[in-house]
């Protein structure tokens, strides 16, 4: 079943992104990368080469639905347990990381660059999902962002997606393991 999600994501990802656009062989391509969270493009400016907003939303998805353990896709999927999912304490932290960090990235963009709101949240929000499930795709050269910036992005390397993912990196039920922890001990 852990296949079946796996290969229901590349096709889907494949898929989406010709859809868009992309030529069959790039989407195979990103689309294995995609799902596998390795982030190995076709490209030398990896998927910033494509100049695609939609190409970038749809990679963002899949990075994003990459870092989630896939027992939940599972359940989600193919049984339609969709209160499982919603129960899950390791899913809501992921979520809630991601969410905030790309609120916070969002709002510093716009603070020190003349982007668009639109293109601030997709750049931030490539940028946190790329790095928190380790995928490494990038849409922008964030070293040319304000340095704030930059400490962020290396806080939400050590954030991690969820375990039973393909992401690498530390896994957020350590992070809420911690919390309790401490919270208890406090």
């Amino acid at each position: 079943w852990i296949w079946t999600i796996y290969i229901g994501l590349t096709i889907a990802a494949t898929l989406s992104l010709s859809a868009c656009g992309m030529s069959l062989f790039d989407s195979v391509c990103h689309a294995m990368s995609t799902t596998a969270t390795g982030g190995f493009s076709t490209k030398q400016d990896s998927i910033a080469a494509f100049q695609s907003p939609s190409i970038e939303y749809v990679i963002l998805v899949f990075m994003f639905l990459s870092g989630i353990n896939f027992s939940l896709l599972y359940l989600l999927f193919l049984k339609g347990r969709i209160k499982k999912l919603l129960k899950d304490t390791e899913l809501k932290w992921y979520i809630s990381t991601v969410t905030f960090f790309t609120i916070l990235i969002t709002i510093g963009l716009l603070l020190s660059s003349s982007i668009s709101i639109e293109e601030a949240f997709r750049k931030a929000s490539f940028l946190v999902v790329s790095l928190q499930t380790t995928c490494g795709f990038i849409t922008a050269d964030y070293m040319q962002w304000a340095p704030p910036l930059w400490m962020l992005t290396t806080i939400i390397t050590y954030c991690g997606a969820c375990a039973g993912s393909t992401s690498g990196g530390i896994k957020c039920i350590r992070a809420v393991i911690m919390f309790r922890i401490a919270k208890n001990e406090f």
